[in-house]
Formats: C-alpha cells, sequence, structure tokens
C-alpha cells in the first residue's frame, strides 16, 4: 500500500515545456478570432507576448468605441439585430467571445484569472433600442439565449482545441529535449498516488506511471469533457434578479451556474480515490500554487486532510517565497503538520538543504 501522494498542478507541466500559461489560451483565441499573426508568432518569451497584448488590445478597444454611450445599439462593434437573429460566423462569435473575456479581466490581467472571471460572464452591458423598451424582458430573454448558447459551447470548443494544440506541441518536442526536463522526485516514486490537476498525460505517457494510480479530477484530454470554471456562488443581489429578471445580464445568469466548476460533483464522481488516501504518510506538491483559503479547489485538499490530517508536507521549492501564506491555508484546510512542511528540489529529489 502506497504511504505518498503527489498533487500536480499546471507548474508541472509547464516546467516540461507545454505552454499551459492561461496567457497561451488568450493568444491561441486571439488567432482563431482575427487571424495568425506573425509578430505574434514570432515572440518567445512571456514578457514579449504580453508586450503584444498590452497595445493590440487597446486598439481592438478604440475600434468599436462609440462617440456617446447613448448612441450605442450594439454588443463590441456587432448590431444587435445581427446577434439577435443568429447571424454571427464563427470568427465573429470568437471576436465577440474575445472582446467579452477582455472586457471582464482587463487589460493589464492577460487572462491569469480565467477560471475566476468566469463567475461575471453574465456582465454583458447592452443599451436596447428605444423601440423595444415597453417589451424588455421578452427582447433580454430571447438576445441571452442566443448569447448563453455560444458563449458556453464555442468557450468550451476553444478551450479544448487550445489543450490539442499545446499537447501537439509536447509530442512534437525532440526526446532529448524531454528528457532533460524529468523529475526525479517523480521518478524515484512511481508506485504513489497521483492526483493531477492537468489535462495532459505526462505521468502516464512520459514517466510510465500506472492509471489506476491517478486521478485526473478535472478530466484529460482523453475524456469528452474537460472541466474548468468558477467558484462563485449567488448574492441577496442575484437572488434578486433571478426572480424578477428583465436585462440580458439578468436572463444570462443561469451561464453563470453552467460556467461554475462541479467540485462536489467530483468528489463524489472520485469517492473511492479520495478514502484511499486515509493510508498515506507523505504529501507532495508539484507545480500547484497554493493561494487561497477559500479557492475553487479548496473542497479537494480539505477533503485530503480530513482523510490524512498528520501527513508530512513537502511543497516545490519554487514557491518557498510563499511559505507564510501556504502554511496559513495548509492549517485552515486541516493539515496538522502544517506549520512542520518542507521545501523540496524535484528536480533532483532533495530536501531544500538535505537529501530526503
Amino acid at each position: 500500500m502506497t504511504e505518498k501522494l503527489f498533487i500536480i498542478g499546471n507548474g508541472f507541466d509547464i516546467a516540461h515545456g507545454l505552454k499551459t500559461n492561461y496567457l497561451y489560451f488568450k493568444k491561441f483565441v486571439y488567432q482563431q478570432a482575427y487571424g495568425k499573426d506573425e509578430l505574434l508568432e514570432s515572440l518567445q518569451t512571456v514578457k514579449g507576448i504580453c508586450d503584444f497584448f498590452r497595445e493590440k488590445d487597446i486598439e481592438i478597444q478604440e475600434q468599436h468605441r462609440c462617440a456617446k454611450e447613448y448612441e450605442l445599439r450594439d454588443i463590441y462593434g456587432y448590431p444587435l439585430s445581427k446577434i439577435r437573429n443568429g447571424q454571427l460566423d464563427k470568427h465573429e462569435r470568437y471576436q465577440f467571445i474575445y472582446r467579452h473575456m477582455m472586457q471582464l479581466m482587463g487589460l493589464e490581467n492577460f487572462w491569469s484569472q480565467l477560471e475566476r472571471d468566469l463567475g461575471w460572464i453574465n456582465e454583458v452591458k447592452i443599451i436596447p433600442p428605444s423601440c423595444v423598451l415597453e417589451n424588455l424582458e421578452t427582447y433580454s430573454e430571447e438576445l441571452a439565449t442566443i448569447l448563453k448558447k455560444f458563449l458556453r459551447e464555442d468557450i468550451e470548443n476553444l478551450f479544448r482545441e487550445w489543450v490539442q494544440s499545446f499537447i501537439l506541441d509536447w509530442d512534437n518536442m525532440p526526446s532529448n529535449l524531454k528528457k532533460l526536463k524529468r523529475k526525479k522526485s517523480v521518478e524515484h516514486n512511481k508506485n504513489a498516488y497521483f492526483l493531477t490537476f492537468n489535462y495532459s498525460m505526462l505521468l502516464e505517457d512520459f514517466y510510465g506511471i500506472n492509471s489506476e494510480q491517478i486521478c485526473h479530477i478535472h478530466g484529460s484530454i482523453t475524456e469528452n469533457k474537460l472541466i474548468f470554471g468558477h467558484n462563485r456562488e449567488m448574492d441577496s443581489y442575484d437572488e434578486f434578479v433571478q426572480n424578477k429578471p428583465t436585462e440580458v445580464r439578468d436572463f444570462l445568469y443561469n451561464l453563470v451556474n453552467l460556467t461554475r466548476k462541479p467540485v462536489h460533483q467530483q468528489l463524489r464522481k472520485h469517492e473511492y480515490f479520495f478514502k484511499s488516501l486515509s493510508s498515506i504518510k507523505e504529501i507532495y506538491f508539484i507545480g500547484f500554487g497554493i493561494r487561497d483559503e477559500n479557492g475553487v479547489d479548496a473542497p479537494y485538499f480539505k477533503e485530503i486532510f480530513k482523510q490524512a490530517p498528520d501527513v508530512s508536507i513537502y511543497i516545490d521549492q519554487f514557491d518557498k517565497k510563499n511559505e507564510y501564506t501556504i502554511k496559513k491555508i495548509l492549517k485552515a484546510w486541516g493539515a496538522h503538520k502544517a506549520y512542520q512542511l518542507q521545501f523540496i528540489d524535484t528536480d533532483k529529489d532533495e530536501l531544500v538543504g538535505g537529501v530526503i
């Protein structure tokens, strides 16, 4: 019976050369919406890509800005009538999504908090034509129905296509470069349990770990459904507008529900895996940033420490600068030994300051 659990986060895939940062999802959506850009394609650094979008997003924003707010009869440059009649083609829908996400997340965020910001996906600001004001509810509901359909479907499709693209990039990477990225902490513990938040199959295909030891808590590229989303709950205003909706954003609130990450549903689905963790003695965090006590994934860790509260904890050394935050959150999640955690060089499988 294994006594170790590895928590695998996005930083693990990034360390292996996969471009899984949400900045690259922004880049992917932009290219699907507006076409390939030679300059953007040539940029090799995160800073270079951010500089590109810092300039490009302002340009896009200014392109459709109306002179006077009361003259606004469209959404992001597309006539309300065209949207309402379902006449946007695929590229126009993707441009709509890009502009909407840009509006939600701001110009300097670069989609870094994509999942959190999906909690406000219903915030579409529309000033309807004066001719429909007497029948505003019906008009808003019809428009919201169209927006809801393509926003949800297209975002899910774009997300899956993006995941497929960065996994294809990994598959095409020369094998000698892949070997340089192996983490000895994983190599030396192939009989451990693995809880991965990633969609890639690196653990199975690159490290040769038995799939029965791995829980892809949010699905993998081999499955039909990739799970992502926010944890925003309804407040008193949300409940009020649900009972008496009038504007498009009110009728779109169901989209907020549909893009909420089903964490408790996933816990039930993988109940056997979590129950099996009662025997573990050590837990390792690799590439997973512990930042928010009440974050969307917090219930998973509360369940882990409910099953095994006395585990020894090892954290990837890249996160050492966040020691205070990490210890405080782990303690709140129920880890009895949070203050005794140690940092580890996962490339060498060595404690920072000594060998395991």
